[in-house]
């Protein structure tokens, strides 16, 4: 039986994270569970206490992509069997978007994703939003791109993807509610992960990683 744990890294958002949330509500069919990762120096921590639905891991902050290997261990050992990497400032429309993506990966590894609905701003083959088995986190040991402090994870996860296998599912709307298709107002988190520095930083990371002994270490993981 399939259990799918959704994790949301999230800061100084607690209205994006309700939303979300609601969404889920509305569109989940299979057996899933929310664990939102936020920050215990947040200045909006107080509003995502009183989110309901959603189990809300506080502490040091992390940034985004330690925090997702936060929650994939937790999933781990909470014996879910794969994991949905969705930002705060998504919003899944398709009815049954979970069931869908965990049967098309076909109980083999692999990363799945839908539409963002931003395609026409970084490509269709990059996989901004993903759902990937846990067995993907146990076997390599992180899932969010190491070195990384925030941006180039979806690379990441195109490199893995293209180990195992990468499935594009463009009816399946996990519409992106981004600064970048103003569809959501500029704000300190949008400015802080955008740097342009910590930009380049992560830039290097997924460079390293990838072309050093980094792919080859994922790939001999995830034979």
């Amino acid at each position: 039986m399939t259990k799918l744990a959704v994790a949301v890294p999230s800061r100084g958002r607690p209205h994006n994270l309700k939303r979300l949330v609601e969404a889920l509500e509305n569109t989940c069919t299979g057996d899933y569970k929310v664990f939102a990762r936020v920050d215990m120096d947040d200045p909006e921590l107080n509003g995502y206490l009183k989110i309901k639905n959603a189990e809300i891991i506080v502490g040091d902050r992390l940034f985004f992509t330690k925090s997702l290997d936060e929650l994939a261990q937790l999933a781990l050992e909470r014996g879910f069997t794969h994991i949905a990497i969705l930002g705060d400032d998504v919003l899944p429309e398709t009815i049954g978007w979970d069931v869908k993506m965990i049967q098309a990966l076909n109980n083999k590894l692999g990363v799945v994703y839908g539409s963002d609905g931003l395609e026409h701003l970084h490509g269709q083959d990059l996989p901004t939003h993903v759902v990937v088995p846990i067995e993907m986190y146990k076997k390599l040991g992180w899932i969010g791109l190491p070195g990384s402090r925030h941006l180039f994870c979806d690379n990441a996860w195109r490199e893995l993807g293209k180990l195992t296998q990468l499935i594009y599912l463009k009816d399946v709307k996990l519409t992106h509610l981004h600064r970048w298709n103003k569809k959501a107002p500029n704000d300190q988190t949008y400015e802080e992960a955008n740097d342009k520095v910590k930009r380049e930083l992560d830039k290097k990371a997924f460079e390293t990683w990838r072309d050093g002994e980094g792919l080859e270490k994922a790939r001999k993981a995830l034979q």
